[in-house]
């Protein structure tokens, strides 16, 4: 009769296992590498400790969960032998090492089969925030846009710290703006590989972002993402009261679709408010200078200018969404 752990949610094996002493780590990670039940002696003998010691240390992995023991086949006199195994993943990082599988494969497939990756990656990152802040219990605001008055309660300073212990816990690596006190920078982003970022994987983090200021600070103040050309690993979200003389303009968006994010090097750049054009026309012009390849899918491409269609001579305001649609094949 086997004597077995009790099934149990992921994340709580794997606090068990962030608890786990070196030693115990160290067994349990010689026991995931039996195919078959093994035995305290057997243990000590590989491990080379003595076999009181092995005994009290797989206690302590049973008493966690971590392990599942057996009373083995008698194969002589005696009592019959108990036998230890484990169903638990040994490797610490195996968490990581699961979410950089799981994004990478869902990054590649957007690439290849969804119409907007980049919308589409967003919007999975703002469920993806839904979840982590139901878990917290943290009070959506999202559904009452601009009904709320400003609450003189509301501390924006205090709730950036909130945010920003949120975004850590994100692995966004989080820090305070080096002028502004009303501004955050995130400076990680733990989808990619930090040497050749994945512009879904940003995508993605935006989505996040986007999503806990959505639910967490409507009516009560508005926010802007700015993305830094010179490290796309750098994010500044700057927040301000809704009722703030100057808040800061929104920078102006530009998605590119099919070939066009191929030619432009990304599906999504950002301009800031100061250097929006005049008008669509400029802004395409600009766009044409940057490679030949790009001038030429910029002329037989359509554009929409806040989800609208737009011609060359449509006026741009700073904030503005330009979408870059080249021709498509089929159609």
């Amino acid at each position: 009769m086997s004597d077995t752990s009790r099934a149990r949610p992921l994340a709580e094996t794997l606090a068990a296992m962030a608890a786990l002493t070196p030693a115990q780590h160290a067994l349990l990670e010689r026991i995931s590498h039996h195919a078959t039940p093994v035995t305290v002696a057997e243990l000590a003998q590989e491990a080379g400790l003595h076999v009181s010691s092995v005994r009290e240390t797989l206690e302590g992995l049973f008493a966690l969960g971590l392990v599942e023991k057996q009373q083995l086949p008698s194969s002589g006199r005696g009592r019959p032998a108990l036998g230890y195994s484990t169903m638990t993943p040994a490797d610490p990082s195996f968490a990581a090492q699961m979410l950089h599988q799981l994004t990478s494969s869902l990054l590649a497939w957007l690439r290849v089969d969804a119409a907007d990756p980049a919308a589409s990656v967003r919007e999975i990152g703002a469920r993806w925030a839904d979840a982590a802040l139901e878990t917290m219990a943290v009070p959506d605001h999202s559904h009452n846009p601009n009904r709320r008055p400003v609450r003189d309660t509301f501390n924006i300073a205090s709730h950036l710290g909130k945010v920003r212990l949120f975004m850590n816990a994100m692995g966004f690596a989080s820090v305070p703006h080096d002028t502004d006190p009303m501004a955050v920078v995130l400076t990680a982003c733990p989808f990619t590989e930090p040497g050749t970022p994945d512009d879904l994987a940003l995508e993605l983090r935006r989505g996040i972002v986007e999503r806990v200021f959505e639910r967490t600070a409507t009516g009560f103040a508005t926010w802007s993402l700015e993305a830094d050309p010179a490290d796309p690993l750098r994010l500044t979200v700057y927040i301000r009261r809704l009722d703030e003389a100057n808040p800061k303009p929104l920078s102006t968006t530009l998605h590119f679709f099919g070939g066009a994010a191929e030619a432009a090097g990304g599906y999504m750049r950002e301009l800031p408010s100061a250097e929006t054009p005049a008008t669509l026309g400029e802004l395409i012009d600009q766009l044409s200078s940057e490679s030949p390849e790009l001038e030429r899918i910029l002329a037989v491409s359509s554009y929409l200018v806040n989800e609208r269609s737009a011609r060359l001579d449509a006026e741009l305001a700073p904030g503005a969404r330009v979408d870059v649609l080249p021709p498509f094949a089929g159609g």
